[in-house]
């Protein structure tokens, strides 16, 4: 009996390239349930929860997981978040970019004024502002602003 070795190997190598493609669609069908591209002319991404605005307790997490991901935030949105009656809170929203190897970057969200000091900070060690936005709560006439800088 004789065994076609070179049509074994070709078998197998098919049946490979089969299972790739197979994984390959399965990650990016996964992906896409995490995060949706938006064409804007730059590789900008946003989360799953597009309409989720992210308070302080949980915006430092969501930032570390997409770091993680490869991605820092390329636009921030800013609000006043009047849940918690009396007190001043704040509610963020960010689009995602891949980060470019050795980018490092900073946001904040607050007073206009406390962010003119980042601001300050920020341009010392070699960081420019990429995005910003200023709101007005026409209730109270308070302005949150928020800030992201990188370099």
């Amino acid at each position: 009996m004789r065994i076609n070795q070179a049509g074994s190997s070709r078998e197998g190598s098919k049946w490979a390239g089969r299972a790739s493609a197979t994984i390959g669609a399965l990650l990016l069908a996964s992906l896409a349930g995490c995060m949706t591209y938006r064409t804007s002319g730059s590789d900008t991404f946003q989360t799953s929860g597009i309409d989720a605005w992210l308070t302080a307790a949980n915006a430092d997490a969501v930032i570390n997981a997409m770091a993680a991901k490869g991605l820092m935030p390329a636009t921030i949105d800013c609000r006043f978040d009047h849940t918690v009656p009396g007190q001043v809170a704040y509610a963020s929203k960010f689009t995602w970019q891949r980060a470019p190897t050795n980018t490092r970057y900073h946001w904040e969200v607050g007073d206009p004024t406390y962010l003119a000091s980042k601001e300050v900070k920020s341009n010392r060690v070699g960081l420019h502002r990429i995005a910003a936005k200023t709101v007005r709560d026409p209730a109270t006439g308070q302005k949150v602003a928020c800030s992201i800088w990188t370099n």
